[in-house]
């Protein structure tokens, strides 16, 4: 079977989560025998990487990283819609990228399977009530919802779905799944720190985390830190302003957070396996894969109940709380306490809780999908 993704960004772009979601499934399914192409952009590739404009294999997936030369980006769209000739189903990630909306049109005359992930934009905090988002999803309504099989990883997700698109529409929900990354031990466990990874953007809600810590007593009677490590993109350079800001105007926090800029590779996952904590405090996210990560190496997480990771408290590897600086001041307050024993039985835990999400051992869920 040939199976063609279509995406705004894919690995190796730095950018976002489903860059990376993305490749793994892709390598997933190549795995069962699935023949995958992917047509993308080469934003936030690093040239020298990758070639551009032609076919290539990546790690035997055939990909084409087209030169982004608008919003519309014709290239992706000519390309997909060739490509798409030849295969049987297309996958498609993100409703706000126009590129999707034109071919998933050809691909609904053409009597293609499409399998669309909205990846949390129909989040309240995606939206924002924006009247163009909220007209735009009405005409997705009305020309797909009928045709396509939504995608989701969570069940909040798919409530969203059906709040917008109507509940008789197609839906499944499979978690984002990642090729599990080697194990490494700790090897500073002196150096205690509470760890973010990802874009520096609103939506991850640092500045209620900085009240959090603030608020924390055992925070700053200890030796603990908070290091964030990840980019900032250019539309929220002025929200890393307000945060640098923020430290500034309190002296407590300025000795004890510490920005490392982006950081890649086994240097990520090392950071990870020494960290005693890992923190995703979000006001939205469809998935989250700095958990899952975070979980491969054996480190617990503080996610907030914006994340679908209930599953935290359920396996006891972390904790799943309310988005506030009081609840975030408590939980870090009981996370320091905990004795050494408890601690350790969280790691191991975490270990065990990310093998759930190994796109190998689980790629049959797709399969399923993809094949029925």
């Amino acid at each position: 079977m040939r199976l063609l993704i279509s995406a705004g960004l894919f690995y190796p772009s730095k950018l976002g989560g489903p860059a990376n979601t993305l490749y793994w499934l892709a390598k997933g399914l190549i795995s069962n025998s699935i023949d995958v192409s992917v047509v993308t952009s080469n934003k936030y590739i690093k040239k020298g990487l990758v070639e551009f404009d032609s076919w290539i294999y990546v790690d035997n997936i055939r990909v084409r990283y087209c030169t982004a030369n608008s919003k519309l980006n014709h290239k992706i769209i000519w390309h997909s819609i060739k490509e798409l000739r030849n295969c049987e189903a297309i996958i498609l990630s993100s409703f706000f990228y126009l590129p999707s909306f034109f071919i998933a049109l050809f691909a609904a005359f053409g009597s293609k399977k499409i399998i669309w992930s909205p990846r949390g934009e129909l989040f309240e905090s995606a939206i924002k009530g924006s009247r163009v988002k909220l007209l735009f999803i009405k005409l997705l309504k009305i020309l797909f919802s009928k045709r396509i099989v939504f995608h989701t990883t969570s069940f909040n997700e798919q409530n969203q779905i059906e709040k917008y698109l109507g509940n008789k529409v197609k839906t499944v929900v499979i978690p984002n799944y990642i090729e599990l990354p080697r194990h490494l031990e700790r090897n500073n466990i002196n150096d205690n720190y509470f760890l973010f990874v990802g874009r520096i953007a609103p939506i991850k809600a640092l500045d209620v985390l900085f009240l959090g810590l603030a608020k924390s007593e055992a925070f700053f009677s200890s030796d603990y830190k908070l290091i964030i490590a990840g980019g900032v993109e250019k539309q929220f350079e002025g929200y890393y302003k307000q945060l640098q800001q923020k430290l500034n105007e309190n002296k407590l926090l300025q000795d004890k957070v510490f920005f490392l800029g982006e950081v890649e590779g086994k240097e990520k996952f090392q950071l990870y396996a020494n960290a005693y904590f890992t923190i995703l405090v979000s006001n939205s996210e469809n998935f989250g894969n700095v958990i899952t990560e975070a979980l491969s190496q054996g480190t617990p997480v503080i996610a907030s109940k914006g994340t679908p990771w209930k599953k935290l408290v359920d396996n006891k590897a972390g904790f799943w709380i309310n988005n506030n600086q009081d609840d975030i001041a408590s939980c870090i307050t009981e996370a320091i306490k905990m004795c050494k024993e408890e601690y350790l039985q969280y790691r191991n835990n975490a270990i065990e809780l990310a093998k759930e999400f190994d796109v190998f051992q689980n790629i049959r869920n797709w399969l399923e999908v993809i094949q029925k």
